[in-house]
C-alpha cells in the first residue's frame, strides 16, 4: 500500500480530535512514519497528546510526528507576492499598514493555506501516512469544495483579469495610485491554482484518500453526519466509515438507562442510513484518552483487528454510464431532499445545486457536447440522461 491520507471530520465536541489522535498513534506503532495534523483553528490536538505542538512537524515518539498549522504562516509561505501586493493596494486606499496587512487575505485562502500542507507532505512522500484532525463539519466543507471553486474562478474570470492588466497597466500606473498587478503576483494566483488543483485530485483519489465522519449517538450529531455524507459526495470525495462516539454501555449503571435507549434508537438508525460504509461503534471512556500509551488503549479498543488505513468502502458515488446508447451521470446523494435539489446546465456546465452547497461538473470529453435532458431522483441516487 502507498501513501495514505486519512481525514477525520464531524460536528464540534464529538471528539474526532482524540480518534484522530488515536489512529496517528497506532499507525505509528505499526511502523509507519504518521504526521497527524490538526486545521481546526481551535486547535486541541496538543491537549490530546498532552504536550504543546507548533506549527511546524513535531517529533512526539518514533514514526510519529505532530502539527497544528498557522494560518497566517502558511500565508507568508505559499503566497507572499500575492499578499505582499494586496497589502500595498489597501495601504494606497490610506489604511495603516497594520490594519492593511490583517485583511490582506482574500476570503477562502485561510481554508486554503492548511490545504497547502497536505500537498507539500504528500509529494515530498516523507510520510507513510497523513492523518487529518479538521475543523468542525461546516468548516471542513468549506475547506473541502475551495479547490472546486478556485478552478471555476482560474477557468472563467482570471484569464480576462490577466490580459485586461497587461493592456491597462502601462498607462494606468502613471496616471493612478492604485498600481495594477504586475505579472508576478499574477504567477503567485497561478501557482496557488495549480497547487489546489492537485490537492484536489490527491483528496478524491480514493486509492490514496479517505474521509471519515465522527458523530456521538445524538440526533443532532446524526442529522449532521447525514448532511455531510451528501455534500462530500456530492464533491466527490471518498468517505469510507464513520465513528459513533461516546457510546454509554450497561456499566454506567440505572441512571444512565434512559440515554441508553436513546442511544439505541440512534445507532440502529446509523446502521441502516450507513449501510454502505463501515461503521466503529466507541464507548465513552472512563477516563480521558490523553497522552501517547492512552491513544494506543483508545486506538485498540476502535479498531479490534481492523488496520486503521485500509479502505474500508470502495463504491464509486460518481458513475459516467452509456446505456441503450443513451448517457447517464449517477450521483449518490443518500440523504438529499428532492425539494433542495436542483440540476441545471449553464454555457455547457452540469451544475447540481443541494441548498447552500453547489457543484459546478467538469464533464469527460465525451459528454462534453451534453446536456441533461431528465433528471430522476430515485433511493438516493440522482440520475441524470444527457443528450
Amino acid at each position: 500500500m502507498g501513501q495514505r491520507i486519512l481525514l477525520y471530520t464531524g460536528k464540534g465536541g464529538v471528539g474526532k480530535t482524540s480518534i484522530a489522535a488515536s489512529t496517528a498513534c497506532s499507525i505509528a506503532k505499526s511502523g509507519k512514519k504518521t504526521l497527524v495534523i490538526s486545521t481546526d483553528p481551535a486547535h486541541s490536538l496538543g491537549d490530546a497528546f498532552g504536550i504543546e505542538i507548533g506549527p511546524k512537524p513535531k517529533k512526539m515518539a518514533e514514526n510519529l510526528y505532530a502539527q497544528e498549522v498557522s494560518v497566517n504562516e502558511a500565508i507568508n509561505t505559499h503566497w507572499n507576492e500575492l499578499k505582499g501586493y494586496l497589502t500595498g493596494l489597501f495601504q494606497t486606499e490610506g489604511l495603516d499598514p497594520i490594519s492593511a496587512e490583517e485583511i490582506a487575505t482574500l476570503p477562502g485562502f485561510d481554508e486554503a493555506s492548511q490545504l497547502l500542507y497536505l500537498r507539500q507532505y504528500y509529494e515530498e512522500k516523507d510520510f507513510d501516512a497523513i492523518v487529518i484532525d479538521s475543523a468542525p463539519t461546516g468548516e471542513s466543507l468549506k475547506l473541502l469544495s475551495f479547490p472546486e471553486a478556485m478552478t471555476w474562478y482560474m477557468d472563467k474570470i482570471f484569464p480576462m483579469g490577466r490580459f485586461a492588466a497587461k493592456l491597462v497597466r502601462p498607462m494606468w500606473n502613471t496616471v493612478s495610485n492604485i498600481t495594477i498587478p504586475d505579472d508576478e503576483v499574477f504567477k503567485s494566483v497561478e501557482t496557488l491554482y495549480e497547487y489546489l488543483r492537485r490537492i484536489r485530485s490527491i483528496l478524491t483519489d480514493p486509492k490514496v484518500s479517505t474521509i471519515r465522519l465522527v458523530m456521538n449517538p445524538d440526533k443532532m450529531s446524526l442529522s449532521e453526519t447525514k448532511r455531510a455524507f451528501t455534500y462530500l459526495l456530492l464533491y466527490g470525495y471518498p468517505v469510507d466509515s464513520v465513528f459513533v462516539n461516546k457510546i454509554y454501555d450497561d456499566s454506567t449503571g440505572a441512571f444512565f438507562k434512559g440515554w441508553r435507549s436513546n442511544q439505541g434508537e440512534i445507532i440502529k438508525d446509523v446502521n441502516d442510513s450507513f449501510s454502505d460504509v463501515k461503521i466503529f461503534k466507541v464507548p465513552m471512556l472512563k477516563e480521558e484518552p490523553i497522552g501517547i500509551e492512552r491513544l494506543e488503549e483508545m486506538s485498540s479498543l476502535i479498531y479490534s483487528d481492523s488496520d486503521p488505513l485500509d479502505i474500508f468502502s470502495r463504491e464509486k458515488n460518481i458513475q459516467f454510464v452509456k446505456e441503450h446508447g443513451k448517457y447517464f451521470v449517477r450521483l449518490k446523494l443518500p440523504f438529499a431532499d428532492k425539494k433542495n435539489l436542483e440540476v441545471f446546465n449553464k454555457g455547457g456546465e452540469l451544475i447540481i445545486q443541494i441548498g447552500n452547497w453547489k457543484r459546478v461538473f467538469y464533464l469527460p470529453t465525451v459528454y462534453s457536447d451534453k446536456n441533461p435532458i431528465k433528471a430522476e431522483f430515485i433511493n438516493g441516487v440522482l440520475d441524470i440522461e444527457m443528450k
